[in-house]
């Protein structure tokens, strides 16, 4: 067995000491500094996705509702509601019936659980008033209509007078997609 000095003794343990502590600066120190760096860098970041995140959540909970309250309406109102005899009353209670030159119905399938009803109603020599009032009738109807389009362009025999092509448009619930 070999006999250390005193001296080496201590050089022995002085280097053991300055290779575990290299070691673990490398292998424990180092990583863990690199982590916490990568960390500071990444958090604002994460943090900003997160707050997008939370937006887009409430507003999804937002349409969810919408939605939700949207069927609910639907399964209460008047099954019989048709868009098309609604808007032909509509037009005599206004004394309109003489100026539609045509009306015609399509029907889209939205989805599996909605179509779309679409009325197009095309009127001439209406006074900017009486488009007014047809327009303002459809909007504050208790039923879920939506001006789909409008255009108007004067009429060409009298300047003073619109002709008019309106698409109005509900969403049915299918039957198949009530609560």
């Amino acid at each position: 067995m070999m006999r250390l000095t005193h001296r080496e003794r201590w050089l022995v343990f002085g280097s053991i000491v300055l290779v575990a502590a290299w070691v673990l600066f490398v292998f424990g120190i180092s990583p863990a500094a690199e982590r916490i760096e990568t960390l500071k860098r990444v958090i604002p970041e994460k943090q900003r996705e997160l707050e997008e995140l939370r937006t887009k959540n409430a507003q999804y909970l937002a349409l969810q509702a919408g939605l939700d309250d949207y069927k609910r309406k639907a399964t209460t109102e008047e099954k019989e509601f048709e868009l098309l005899p609604f808007l032909e009353s509509l037009n005599d209670q206004l004394h309109l019936a003489e100026k539609v030159t045509a009306m015609k119905q399509n029907v889209l399938q939205v989805d599996s659980s909605y179509c779309e009803i679409i009325v197009e109603t095309e009127l001439e020599n209406l006074t900017f008033k009486q488009l007014m009032d047809f327009l303002l009738k459809i909007k504050f109807s208790p039923h879920h209509l939506q001006i789909r389009s409008l255009y108007t362009k004067k009429n060409r025999a009298n300047p003073n007078l619109l002709d008019a092509v309106i698409q109005i448009s509900t969403l049915e619930l299918n039957d198949a997609a009530i609560l």
